[in-house]
């Protein structure tokens, strides 16, 4: 199910924004540097190893403009119905268990025409670690800015089924959370950072390989984060629905997104979500809480 959600209407996307001041591999593919003249896009993809599941719980695709001036993070609803290639129709978070990382960006750079330069595939295990080693990470809710570490930091991310708008409210905890992140890690002492390498070699597996490969992207994408302007925001759908096999969905609205799959190849999706004004995730609808 996507929450209790049941608008056939547009939705507007979710924002919130918030500002922050090539090594040798060990898998089958090779990262290839992205220099600072182009866009750098990355596909982060969450799963719950403990859960058992094939799908992806968290699709998050990530542009720093070429300027490295802003960063924009879009959150993908994981129920959006898309066509997934060589599979047909299906939920998106479906495209990880039929042909892992490398099909689950080629649906998304197909719907979003968006150049993915690396995936980054992350277990939820990594959140508790993460915020052990920075943390507490302060998040900003409706109730106010909460310190959040190791277990409580999990429960945080994964809690889906007390939240009013169930799926939608996750994605945007899990927006705050990583804008918190995002801002400790601007602090972060050098011994941190040879932790946070150490973590990201374990629980992350980035273009299809872990280990120093992981540990590389993760420190350059530290450096490439630093300063820009951050935008968190949910990819524009029209509402939910369900499809002809009775499954709860949400639908794409395809007007937006092919503006947005124009913003992404022009590399001016700042410019987009300016002009699509979005609400802001302090000012969201009243049944959304973080």
């Amino acid at each position: 199910m996507t929450g209790d959600q049941t608008t056939s209407g547009a939705q507007t996307p979710t924002v919130t924004e918030s500002t922050s001041t090539e090594a040798e591999t060990t898998g089958p593919e090779e990262t290839e540097a992205v220099t600072a003249e182009q866009p750098l896009t990355l596909l982060l993809i969450g799963i719950d190893a403990d859960s058992g599941s094939q799908r992806a719980d968290v699709i998050m695709l990530v542009r720093i403009d070429e300027e490295r001036e802003h960063l924009t993070a879009m959150s993908i609803p994981r129920d959006l119905w898309v066509e997934i290639p060589g599979q047909g129709e299906a939920k998106i978070n479906a495209a990880y268990a039929y042909g892992g990382a490398e099909l689950l960006k080629e649906t998304v750079n197909g719907l979003y025409d968006s150049s993915i330069d690396h995936t980054l595939v992350v277990d939820f295990e990594a959140f508790s670690e993460l915020s052990t080693i920075l943390g507490p990470i302060t998040v900003e809710t409706a109730d106010g800015p909460v310190s959040l570490e190791g277990d409580e930091a999990l429960s945080f991310v994964r809690e889906r089924m007390s939240l009013p708008g169930g799926d939608f409210d996750r994605v945007r905890r899990q927006q705050a959370f990583l804008a918190g992140t995002s801002a400790a890690l601007q602090g972060a002492t050098p011994a941190q950072l040879q932790e946070l390498a150490q973590l990201a070699g374990e629980y992350i597996e980035a273009d299809g390989s872990q280990g120093l490969n992981s540990q590389a992207l993760l420190l350059n994408l530290v450096a490439d984060v630093a300063g820009t302007e951050q935008t968190f925001f949910t990819a524009p759908h029209a509402g939910t629905g369900w499809s002809g096999d009775g499954q709860s969905i949400v639908l794409v609205d395809a007007e937006a997104t092919d503006g947005l799959a124009s913003a992404y190849e022009s590399d001016s999706v700042s410019d987009w979500i300016e002009e699509a004004d979005p609400i802001t995730l302090d000012s969201g609808s009243s049944r959304s809480r973080v």
